[in-house]
């Protein structure tokens, strides 16, 4: 029998139709959800749990018995291993229901069995226009639902073991980005004569400033600021992003206490 998943976190396309093993491996790729496996894999909080199993907090062992040591798995393989189980909601997605002409009253149920969403069963008249039928369909979910609450995002009704911290606006070509840099800053950062504004100007780090530069020159001095400036924010936004995921936050780069007492260390 094949079992199927539903995966809040793929495209607007695919996260509301069920996938199987094979298809969610496919979609997951290039997601959010690959990101979270790279930041974790990145993460040196997470490596030193990996290697002494002594946790910092509660919180980063609950990550630990979820996502499992990823030092030497890569994330296809992870995927069909861990990865589809605990991203999986425990609810999947519901149809929109058509009551039945015999029971036209509008029905909402409060006390729903556990592990249940709440639903509302309505009647739609077919011989009004869609506009006013979606004016109508608007106004009774702001009646009745939880979701247009402004308070609320759609990832606090989430019933997958580990889930998007909230809704963001980071992609995963952002999210590798920045930790292309931080690995290469970790390897280079050690060697005589490393200059951050030389970094950034090699890594590439800004669309424009750079231009007309020749290669293998260091940054002119005005500039110099600048370009480190790019190359610390992205280093403070990957180090917060690799604390947080590793205490069940993701994505997220508000500050964080480890990274910034690491902050401190070196400077």
């Amino acid at each position: 029998m094949t079992i199927h998943f539903f995966l809040k976190g793929l495209s607007p396309e695919d996260r509301l139709f069920p996938q199987t093993l094979e298809s969610s491996s496919k979609l997951a790729k290039g997601t959010l959800y690959e990101s979270w496996f790279d930041t974790l894999k990145a993460s040196p909080w997470y490596e030193k749990v990996s290697q002494t199993l002594e946790f910092p907090s509660e919180v980063s062992q609950r990550t630990w018995e979820l996502f499992g040591d990823l030092r030497d798995i890569e994330f296809s393989a992870w995927w069909q291993r861990t990865g589809y189980q605990i991203f999986s909601e425990q609810v999947p997605y519901q149809a929109i229901q058509v009551l039945d002409k015999d029971q036209p009253e509008l029905t909402f149920k409060l006390n729903q069995p556990v592990n249940k969403l709440p639903t509302l069963k309505i009647e739609v008249p077919l011989n009004l226009a869609p506009k006013a039928l979606k004016a109508q369909f608007d106004e009774i979910l702001e009646r009745y639902s939880e979701y247009y609450r402004e308070k609320d995002d759609r990832w606090d009704h989430s019933t997958a073991p580990a889930h998007q911290y909230r809704e963001s606006k980071l992609t995963y070509q952002t999210i590798k980005k920045w930790l292309d840099v931080y690995k290469a800053y970790q390897q280079q950062s050690a060697k005589p004569g490393f200059k951050l504004y030389n970094f950034a100007y090699k890594m590439d780090l800004h669309p424009t400033l750079f231009k007309g530069l020749r290669k293998n020159v260091d940054v002119p001095e005005d500039l110099r600021i600048q370009a480190a400036n790019i190359a610390s924010d992205i280093l403070k936004s990957a180090n917060f992003l690799m604390a947080n995921a590793t205490e069940m936050k993701f994505p997220c780069t508000d500050p964080h206490p480890w990274a910034v007492s690491e902050k401190r260390k070196k400077s």
